[in-house]
């Protein structure tokens, strides 16, 4: 585990609804405002911005995150197999994205969720949910960590050359005074070449 002075937005594990998210963390309260995230501006040729969603297109992939609302969650995990929402009691401790990942490259494309991180303007920084996270979460409750399984990225993940995944990224609630976030891609390959990639993002009152 890190050393305190610099992290601690999350060295706090995450308590709400019962449920512990082990090895993460935020605040102390949450933020006392309801605050959104939108895109930042990008001037680099490789990112693009499509309403609230930024795409990467690095090469031979795409890569597209949007930040979710609770309403977003609740509606993604609505229109899946399991038809429940096992995050609808921490919408207010957590910060989700969605993520689609394209490989149209020749190769495989590796992605390992666990070290992606999540900081803000002052440095301060979150890890992802893993899958020992979303164990201890709902392990009391088959359905709720089945469907989250489902559709977290929690563990490494791998796609075939010409397909893709999608899935959630999960991360603690951003700190009260963010003004800024960068998600950012720490481990992913094309085969044995790193394409790192940071998603910026402003944190703005929600409408």
């Amino acid at each position: 585990m890190r050393g305190l002075s610099p992290f601690l937005w999350f060295m706090t594990p995450l308590l709400l609804s019962g449920m512990v998210f082990s090895g993460c963390a935020l605040v102390a309260s949450p933020p006392p405002e309801k605050v959104g995230l939108r895109p930042a501006p990008s001037r680099l040729p490789a990112y693009t911005v499509s309403g609230r969603t930024i795409i990467a297109t690095p090469g031979p992939i795409t890569v597209a995150v949007q930040p979710l609302s609770p309403e977003e969650v609740l509606a993604y995990f609505q229109s899946r197999p399991a038809k429940v929402d096992p995050f609808q009691g921490a919408r207010d401790s957590t910060t989700p994205f969605h993520v689609r990942i394209e490989n149209r490259s020749e190769h495989q494309v590796t992605f390992d969720p666990g070290l992606t991180v999540l900081k803000d303007q002052e440095n301060r920084s979150a890890s992802a949910l893993d899958a020992d996270n979303l164990f201890r979460t709902f392990a009391e409750k088959p359905a709720l960590l089945e469907a989250a399984q489902r559709e977290v990225l929690a563990g490494y993940v791998v796609i075939a050359p010409d397909r893709n995944r999608e899935g959630l990224l999960v991360f603690p609630a951003i700190p009260k005074d963010a003004k800024a976030v960068f998600l950012q891609f720490t481990s992913l390959y094309v085969g044995p070449a790193a394409f790192p990639l940071i998603f910026q993002f402003e944190v703005v009152p929600k409408e």
